[in-house]
């Protein structure tokens, strides 16, 4: 085994059970302002939330099966794309219990005491840091640490697993091969809790075996056994690759990763290199920023605390200057590694909430270069050390109390592009009414957050006791509003169906308030005008005309008519960027007329499209008015796929008329479509 040579310059210290006792204290201080209020704040309770109990909820219903019948599955669907693993596994633990937001967040709330805990043994055991004991203290005080720390969102379990996972490979690499199970565990703990951090776990996990190599392989029946126990480990990911081929790719695609793009590879590579820069940031890091959310920051401050910053530097110093000792060298690896899974798509907190770890352990050394400076004065250090203890409890109390009484008006946002509040309030609310009203039949708009229909079954329960829905389905066509039916609207709803001249009647049977005392949401009745079927019809007959639009394509202008969208733009269909979809607002098929200036030679067109059964007709005409018909038919699918026509030889294309129709779907109905090929 390779020598490790510690740093044992400065012999100066409290005894040990005194740096015990509060390294004990920290980490009881983590706990208390991660359970203080936990329903509380954050104030929302977020559909990527909700969905890990009720993932697990059904899972145990299904007899541990997904929906596809597959028993013990390692990854499950959330919007559409497999994103969640571990979260779910361990939520089944407690989905027994009764729900609460308390219990959802509180599992994941607990696990993170392994971050402050690793770090704290870390800076003991292998920087051998007399101030090791100050590493809960600096954990508590990370704003982005102790914002999501306190969800259920699956990032904080990554963090807290990778941050075990490096913590026993220093244990493994310096002081016994039998921790290799345990590093290769966390390892996979950390791949399988949160989708961006597959890319860092596994290039960090590269790096040390190419690194350590002869390490590695100094004994074969430690190496046979880590293989080993890495095979079984990695079964599942693979087996879940064997049966959904495409789910990588589809979530790339959902999240409008530039890699899905028709750009050439070097200037993939280049955009990736930039967002990796731009998650070492310093004014993202540890100043306000505009590129994350509102609910992912804490008011008026950065992820890290300002006051961080020159430790950190000094700790970056110091770990620079020491790479040849293995514990500063993957101090180094983690913090270079930390935005790889966010750089796929765009660095945001969530995806690099990992760099919170190494950025921890270069606070810690920054502090424990400075305290050193005071070797020869125990006292002084012994006091500046305790000061620091001190001033971050305080910040960290302080800012607790602040999140728990103030955050419920940090931000005026509270719907959808902001805090998505009222979740739970707005469940007692509609529980509360249901048991005056028991003949009402509520329908609950979803247009104030994410996934509704999730949230409600989290907190009234399956069958729903009511439907989802909005008033503007109401808007564009005449439908029958029944004499019971009560709608539960948003604040812009109501001021929308006040002005609409289709409705009159608009009757308010109830508000709930939002934290600022505003009216947030409305129990409303309405019905329609007399003047409505008239403005129905009017409106009918002009979406029934196509939309025109000319644009270059091919080298030339072209001129095309479409079916009317209702989300994206026609332009979308031919950008070469499967992440831009557009969808017809009610025609099926969707119908697309290119017409030529100059003719174009094609021998084929193929198109991607969604899950319904869809049929792709293509019928050409040639600049002598000749026309070719071709047709193809797709069954449904759980992904996005390419569907297409072979001509069987080259035509020349005057004009070209695309329908993409959803099959067995009668109007009014969407039609999807992710991008048009010529070619």
């Amino acid at each position: 085994m390779p020598s490790y040579t510690a740093n044992r310059s400065d012999e100066l210290g409290m005894p040990a059970q005194a740096a015990g006792l509060l390294f004990w204290l920290g980490l009881g201080l983590c706990l208390l302002t991660r359970f203080v209020a936990l329903d509380k704040f954050p104030i929302y309770f977020f559909s990527d939330e909700a969905i890990q109990t009720m993932s697990a909820v059904d899972l145990i219903d299904r007899g541990f099966r997904d929906t596809a019948g597959n028993l013990f599955p390692a990854y499950f669907e959330n919007g559409q794309q497999f994103n969640l693993s571990l979260s779910v596994w361990l939520q089944v633990l407690i989905a027994w219990l009764p729900r609460s937001v308390w219990l959802t967040r509180g599992l994941p709330a607990l696990i993170s005491l392994a971050f402050p805990l690793s770090a704290g043994l870390w800076a003991k055991d292998f920087f051998r840091s007399k101030t090791w004991w100050l590493a809960p203290y600096v954990v508590i005080a990370l704003p982005a640490w102790f914002l999501h720390s306190r969800t259920a969102f699956e990032t904080s379990l990554g963090v807290s697993f990778y941050s075990l996972f490096l913590f026993f490979y220093l244990k493994y690499r310096l002081r016994s091969p039998k921790f290799l199970p345990l590093v290769l565990l966390f390892g996979a703990c950390a791949f399988y809790s949160y989708a961006p951090l597959q890319l860092v776990v596994t290039m960090t996990g590269l790096i040390l075996l190419i690194w350590d190599w002869r390490y590695h392989f100094s004994s074969k029946k430690a190496f046979l056994a880590g293989f080993l126990t890495l095979a079984l480990l990695a079964l599942p990911y693979f087996r879940f690759r064997l049966v959904y081929p495409q789910a990588l790719a589809g979530h790339l695609h959902l999240l409008r990763s530039y890699w899905l793009s028709r750009i050439p590879l070097h200037q993939k590579l280049l955009i990736f290199a930039q967002k990796w820069i731009n998650g070492f940031n310093p004014a993202y890091w540890f100043f306000p920023n505009q590129i994350d959310l509102a609910r992912h920051q804490m008011k008026s401050i950065g992820h890290l605390p300002w006051f961080f910053l020159p430790a950190c530097l000094v700790g970056f110093g110091k770990t620079v200057a020491t790479l040849k000792e293995a514990p500063y060298r993957l101090t180094f690896i983690a913090l270079l590694l930390g935005p790889l899974g966010a750089a796929l798509v765009d660095i945001s907190i969530t995806r690099v909430l990992v760099m919170n770890l190494p950025f921890a352990l270069l606070i810690l050394t920054g502090f424990d270069w400075a305290l050193k400076r005071m070797q020869n004065r125990p006292r002084l250090k012994t006091a500046a050390a305790l000061g620091i203890m001190l001033a971050l409890t305080v910040f960290s109390a302080a800012m607790c109390f602040d999140a728990v009484r103030e955050g419920p008006t940090w931000y005026p946002d509270y719907g959808l592009y902001g805090m998505q509040w009222g979740g739970r309030q707005i469940s007692e609310k509609i529980e509360a009414y249901l048991q005056e009203n028991p003949d009402a039949r509520l329908t609950l708009s979803p247009s104030w957050a994410n996934n509704t229909d999730v949230i409600m079954r989290y907190f009234l329960g399956d069958p729903l006791p009511i439907t989802i829905g909005t008033p503007m389905e109401y808007n564009l066509y005449y439908q029958e509003i029944q004499p019971n039916q009560v709608f539960v609207i948003c604040a812009e709803e109501y001021e929308w169906l006040q002005e609409n001249p289709k409705f009159e009647e608009i009757k308010v049977l109830d508000r709930l308030k939002l934290p600022d005392g505003k009216a947030g949401f409305y129990f409303v009745k309405f019905v329609y005008s007399p003047e409505a079927k008239e403005i129905f019809a009017r409106e009918m007959e002009e979406r029934s005309k196509p939309e025109e639009v000319a644009f270059d394509l091919f080298g030339q202008r072209v001129q095309i008519e479409h079916s009317r969208l209702d989300l994206g733009t026609i332009a979308n269909a031919f950008d070469g960027n499967p992440a831009t979809p557009l969808r017809t607002l009610e025609a099926n098929p969707l119908e697309i007329r290119v017409y030529f200036s100059e003719p174009i030679e094609l021998q084929r067109v193929s198109a991607l499209v969604g899950a319904p059964a869809t049929r792709l007709s293509v019928q050409v005409t040639t600049p002598d008015g000749e026309t070719h018909i071709f047709s193809q038919e797709a069954g449904r699918a759980d992904v996005v796929r390419q569907i297409g026509t072979d001509f069987g030889k080259v035509l020349a294309a005057a004009s070209l008329k695309i329908q993409v129709e959803s099959l067995g779907e009668a109007e009014p109905t969407h039609v999807h479509l992710w991008e048009l090929l010529l070619e």
